[in-house]
């Protein structure tokens, strides 16, 4: 069992050279951790490196634990039991599904629903 899920980072127009976080247990509440983590990393927006460490880190519930997340490269290759997510840094969008927004519309719709919550 799991709520698996993987969030793609996007840097390269290469697929082969995504950027994935793949999260045992992250499914149900990735699309909201998600945004979560983009407002956390956009003060380094511009800046690759960082923006994507901060939000890989802010993705993880649990920095000390040897299993629930993996990063790769590449095209998805692990079980997703969720809705494909997606952060472009190229075009600065976000997917979920089929829905694709701007990175700050994708932040500001989810963050206004967990705030008014």
């Amino acid at each position: 069992m799991g709520e698996r899920t993987n969030f793609v980072i996007k840097t390269t127009e290469d697929p082969k050279q995504n950027i994935n976080l793949y999260s045992h247990w992250g499914g149900a509440s990735g699309v909201i951790d998600l945004a979560v983590g983009l407002q956390k990393a956009m003060a380094r927006m511009g800046d690759t490196s960082y923006f994507v460490r901060i939000l890989i880190n802010a993705l993880q519930h649990d920095h000390d634990s040897e299993t629930g997340y993996g990063i790769y490269v590449g095209e998805v290759t692990h079980e997703e039991s969720h809705d494909y997510k997606e952060v472009d840094l190229i075009n600065n969008t976000v997917t979920v599904g089929d829905i694709i927004k701007p990175i700050d519309k994708f932040i500001a719709y989810h963050l206004d629903i967990v705030l008014t919550n």
